[in-house]
């Protein structure tokens, strides 16, 4: 959909308005940008709303408390939701990722970018963390609202750190946000590296984290 859009989007200005026109021509660099606002955005932000409610769910029914009380550590439950959570969203996303890859392919021959299988596992690791914020903010609060409204104010925090000079090269979410830069070549992989081992590392003390307060919580 990302390079369909991408290089088909003159066209379709030009049959709404006759008077329209594209400054240039749609490259495939196009389609790697609508892939990356897409994901980011609305993909990302999508997959928060669905697993929003994996506790708060069981909070409702009480079936948390049954599942403890049959001998299923709290460890596990955490784990659980975590993994199949992470499995569903990695999925999703390399299917996505491999339908824009081969549509790109095809609609511009000479498709010649660097790194695009590097942004792509950035953008994929930055993933894990929002889910790892998202299941403290599940196991924290009750409510599926407050859970996403608390992943949503952590991820604003960690963005505003972004601003702050010293600390900005190493701020997680540049894997979200120059994805482009490095498939152009205005960017490196090394630049990179420190932000994606800081996501991982934050993602497994989120986990950590989240394991850490269900024990604690009274169910």
């Amino acid at each position: 959909m990302s390079a369909f859009l991408a290089k088909f989007t003159p066209e379709i200005l030009s049959a709404l308005a006759a008077d329209m026109e594209m400054t240039s021509e749609p490259v495939a660099l196009d389609a790697w940008k609508q892939f990356y606002k897409n994901i980011s955005g609305v993909g990302f932000s999508a997959f928060i709303i669905l697993f929003g409610s994996c506790l708060s769910n069981e909070y409702s029914k009480g079936t948390l408390v049954l599942m403890v009380t049959k001998g299923l550590s709290r460890k596990a439950v955490i784990l659980a939701k975590y993994t199949v959570a992470a499995a569903l969203m990695t999925i999703s996303y390399w299917i996505g990722y491999a339908a824009t890859y081969g549509y790109t392919a095809l609609l511009w021959n000479d498709n010649h970018l660097s790194n695009v299988a590097f942004a792509a596992v950035s953008l994929w690791i930055v993933g894990f963390l929002y889910l790892s914020i998202l299941m403290i903010g599940c196991v924290i609060f009750r409510q599926t609202f407050t859970s996403i409204l608390f992943t949503g104010g952590i991820v604003a925090i960690i963005s505003l750190l972004g601003m702050i000079e010293p600390v900005a090269k190493f701020n997680p979410f540049i894997l979200t946000s120059k994805n482009i830069d490095l498939i152009s070549g205005e960017a490196v992989p090394a630049e990179f590296m420190i932000p994606a081992v800081i996501s991982i590392a934050l993602s497994i003390f989120g986990v950590l984290l989240a394991i850490r307060l269900f024990n604690k919580k009274q169910l």
